[in-house]
């Protein structure tokens, strides 16, 4: 995974690339077996225990997907808590402090 956080003008662009297969269990491999779901179902980004982005995903998305969101009130140093949770309730995360360009 890669995240980073950029304050330019006091806007943080968050952007994070996530190391996932986001299979829908819908596909068939070179064999004609269906590949298991294996799919993102909810992010949410936080700053503290202040809630910033919560989106509901689903199986829709590529491989490996991009996202890339902007906030204001964010300072130089703060940090940012990126979770993720997949279609069998696992929940991971990783945080990444905000930096000046």
């Amino acid at each position: 995974m890669r995240l980073s956080a950029i304050s330019t003008e006091g806007t943080v662009k968050l952007r994070a690339l996530l190391d996932h297969p986001m299979e829908s269990g819908k596909r068939l491999d070179k064999r004609g077996k269906v590949i298991d779901a294996s799919y993102l179902q909810q992010l949410i980004v936080k700053q503290g225990d202040n809630v910033l982005v919560s989106s509901d995903i689903g199986s829709n998305l590529s491989k490996n997907p991009y996202f890339s969101f902007e906030f204001e009130g964010v300072d130089i140093g703060q940090e940012l808590t990126l979770e993720w949770t997949d279609e069998k309730g696992e929940l991971r995360s990783a945080t990444v402090t905000v930096e000046s360009p």
